[in-house]
């Protein structure tokens, strides 16, 4: 894996500017507006969140909280089940699961998001108003997403949405693709059944990116 260094004030530069935007949430649609971004302002988000009793369950990871799981990496640690199903705009989200893992010639891989009930159809009609962008967020076969595409060294706040890879196909070697997407989820448990929301970091996800955009991981999740 390559190894990019970025100046330490750059990065907290752009950190300090999501702290400054973030805000106090106290709706889930507020917390679903934030997570659409897929960026640290979910994290910053969940440390002063007034969110109804028994749905998520939270922890410190530093200087963000997000939802408990085990272990990203760990198979059977990367989901939490709410007791409660958080309501956002109509949706029943039933759970949050959290994911890493490295595919050999294909990069580095982060999904993270909610599980919710519905069709994928009927899930996205109900959140689009409170995506960001949400004019990018558009049906691509059976999902319906919104991506974006760096190439590593770029600034690191900088996204394109212009030659982008597309479903199915693997990002190129230095390039991170970053993706919001709503789809039918897996074919076994938890997800069997379900609709997955979700975030995703993919392709040559360097340290510099998870210490900006994943502050509730470490940084060398990777290395």
């Amino acid at each position: 894996m390559f190894r990019f260094v970025f100046s330490s004030i750059a990065l907290l530069a752009v950190a300090a500017a999501c702290n400054a935007q973030a805000q106090t949430i106290s709706t889930p649609e507020q917390l679903l507006s934030e997570f659409s971004r897929c960026d640290a302002r979910f994290f910053e988000s969940l440390r002063d969140a007034r969110l109804p009793a028994d749905t998520m369950r939270l922890s410190q990871y530093g200087s963000v909280k997000a939802p408990t799981i085990l272990n990203p990496l760990q198979e059977g640690g990367t989901y939490q089940h709410f007791e409660t199903p958080l309501i956002v705009n109509g949706v029943r989200m039933v759970g949050y699961y959290n994911q890493a893992q490295t595919m050999k010639g294909l990069g580095n891989f982060l999904f993270w998001g909610f599980v919710a009930d519905g069709s994928p159809q009927e899930v996205a009609a109900k959140l689009k108003p409170l995506i960001v962008d949400n004019a990018r967020f558009v049906s691509q076969g059976k999902a319906i997403t919104r991506a974006e595409i760096r190439r590593v060294g770029d600034p690191i706040g900088q996204w394109r949405t212009e030659g982008l890879t597309g479903p199915g196909v693997a990002t190129p070697f230095g390039f991170v693709d970053r993706v919001l997407m709503v789809d039918t989820g897996d074919a076994s448990p938890p997800l069997a059944g379900h609709t997955t929301v979700f975030c995703s970091l993919q392709g040559t996800v360097t340290a510099p990116l998870l210490q900006v955009y994943r502050p509730d991981l470490n940084a060398h999740l990777f290395d």
